[in-house]
């Protein structure tokens, strides 16, 4: 790890969903021949924490793990427990669903964030990326709030935030999402462009 590279912050990796459409676990499958979640923990590596958040800890599961402390399924859930667990003022969330991502865009999040910033959060594909975002700790009574609210969109979310969006046109292969097997044929033809 290079030591300038270095981003003060904690990343999170979701791998809590049920994949319905996807059939299996999608952290699982394997794209260049590494799985989802190694892809993904390889991008994070600049990050001064990382670990992988979920329902239940897969007992073959080789890397730090925090189990969401609510049943609700939603990436908001992954969010409130990143945040109670956090010792970092920003944290990265990081869905399975964007398996090409890379580190560079977290590099461009971490040098756009701001003081008065609540969310960075990426804009490519027409989009806010609100599961490729670094949230800030002060959001975590904010988003019980909101999930006691039943209101469980990140979108909502970010809109009665302070986000700041960080344009990532002209790369919107990093920002793929993976939902169907369909999906993970596309996501492997891309990575060998990439």
């Amino acid at each position: 790890m290079n030591r300038e590279n270095i981003i003060s912050a904690s990343a999170y990796i979701l791998i809590g969903g049920k994949s319905e459409r996807f059939g299996s676990p999608k952290w699982r499958a394997e794209i260049g021949g590494r799985t989802v979640l190694d892809r993904m923990w390889q991008a994070c590596a600049d990050f001064e924490s990382r670990s992988v958040v979920g329902k239940q800890q897969p007992g073959d599961l080789d890397k730090p793990f925090i189990r969401d402390e609510l049943k609700i399924q939603a990436p908001i859930v992954g969010l409130y427990t990143a945040l109670e667990y956090t010792q970092h003022d920003w944290n990265l969330l990081l869905s399975c669903d964007l398996p090409l991502v890379t580190a560079d865009v977290f590099q461009t999040l971490w040098k756009n964030r701001s003081d008065d910033a609540d969310i960075i959060v990426p804009q490519a594909n027409d989009r806010i990326q609100v599961t490729c975002a670094l949230y800030h700790r002060r959001l975590q009574k904010t988003v019980s709030k909101t999930i006691k609210n039943d209101i469980l969109g990140l979108f909502r979310l970010t809109e009665s935030a302070n986000p700041v969006k960080v344009s990532f046109d002209g790369q919107d292969n990093r920002f793929f999402n993976m939902n169907t097997v369909q999906d993970l044929d596309t996501a492997q033809a891309l990575a060998e462009k990439m």
